[in-house]
């Protein structure tokens, strides 16, 4: 009996012995597991900034909710600056298909806004896709607006006034209510220091669906500058205009149509002279002889340069139009000719009409 008894006292101790081991064993094994998690953790942390999409961040997510209470704290404060980052991704990516959609400026310039806040490291590779999706269909819708601007003037004896060194506070308003009654778009080349001082003016020509370009900032001789001089006349006074019309123009008008090789490589636009001159600036008080300058010389094509600065100039506008829709002229902006005789305005390229 005693045997039996002494027996049994030792199975039980080998029994809680191995209960003990096995208690450790399942212990460390928890440890070790633990410490994988967080190392994964970390892991999808690393790849979810380096890349934040839907996938990424929420594999993350899955990973912290096993995390005990106290080393959940600082991933949650990276999950909500990830969660950010891809509702600004998200944002983006809207923004993109509705323009593909729309192809409207408008829509344009919302999908360029939500892109440009993707200013962050971590956004940086869908911030270069995006661009490069948006130039990609960019170029495309432009294709289709130039397809169907040809199409649509197909035919037609095509003109477009231009109007320079403006706005004027007398003059300006004068010419604009001549536009509106003769239902005829123009395109104004203003100056950015006279768009500066006359600012609603400018909203006031691309609200009535004139295009508006700059005509630089205060009229130098672009050839006679630095080329740090020449862009920053060109872009300050492009900069300004295209803030005040919501317009995104891609071209200027130089100076007295002076310009050279170093001009165009400034910056990203187009420039565009003229092919009919009134010299109005030369005819002083003279309005009859601005409109013989315009009307005589006109031809399909043409871009026909007056300055919206003088009085006699404005006063010729009313006959301008009258005479050259006798002779069948379709007035357009700059943008709708050359869209509807060649295609898109191309960045550095010199337009004088046709």
């Amino acid at each position: 009996m005693t045997s039996l008894v002494i027996l049994l006292l030792v199975l039980a101790g080998v029994g809680a012995g191995v209960a003990v081991y096995h208690n450790n064993e399942v212990k460390k094994a928890q440890v070790i597991a633990y410490k994988k998690l967080k190392t994964s953790v970390k892991s999808a942390e690393t790849t979810a900034f380096n890349s934040p999409t839907d996938k990424n961040v929420a594999q993350m997510k899955t990973l912290v909710a096993k995390l005990d209470k106290k080393d959940k704290v600082p991933y949650q404060k990276s999950l909500a600056t990830l969660e950010g980052y891809v509702d600004h991704i998200d944002q983006a990516k809207n923004a993109l298909k509705t323009y593909k959609k729309s192809k409207n400026d408008a829509d344009y310039t919302a999908v360029t806004n939500k892109i440009n806040l993707l200013t962050s490291k971590s956004e940086a590779a869908q911030k270069n896709e995006l661009n490069t999706t948006l130039a990609t269909v960019k170029k495309e819708v432009d294709a289709e607006k130039a397809a169907a601007e040809k199409a649509k003037y197909e035919g037609k004896k095509l003109i477009a006034l231009t109007f320079d060194d403006g706005p004027n506070p007398t003059t300006t308003p004068k010419l604009l209510k001549t536009l509106a009654d003769n239902d005829v778009k123009a395109t104004f080349f203003p100056l950015g220091e006279e768009a500066k001082a006359n600012p609603d003016i400018i909203k006031a020509e691309a609200a009535q669906g004139h295009e508006v370009a700059s005509h630089t900032w205060d009229h130098k001789n672009l050839v006679t500058l630095t080329p740090e001089q020449q862009k920053q006349e060109i872009l300050s006074a492009h900069d300004l205009i295209n803030s005040l019309t919501g317009q995104k123009t891609n071209f200027f008008r130089p100076p007295y149509g002076s310009y050279n090789a170093t001009t165009l490589a400034q910056t990203p636009l187009a420039a565009v002279d003229w092919s009919i001159d009134t010299n109005d600036w030369r005819y002083v008080n003279n309005t009859p002889m601005v409109i013989q300058n315009a009307v005589n010389y006109a031809h399909d094509g043409g871009i026909i340069l007056i300055h919206d600065i003088h009085s006699w100039s404005i006063n010729a506008v009313p006959d301008i139009i009258q005479q050259l829709k006798a002779k069948g002229y379709t007035f357009v902006t700059v943008s709708e000719l050359l869209n509807a005789k060649e295609g898109p305005i191309q960045s550095g390229k010199v337009y004088t009409g046709y």
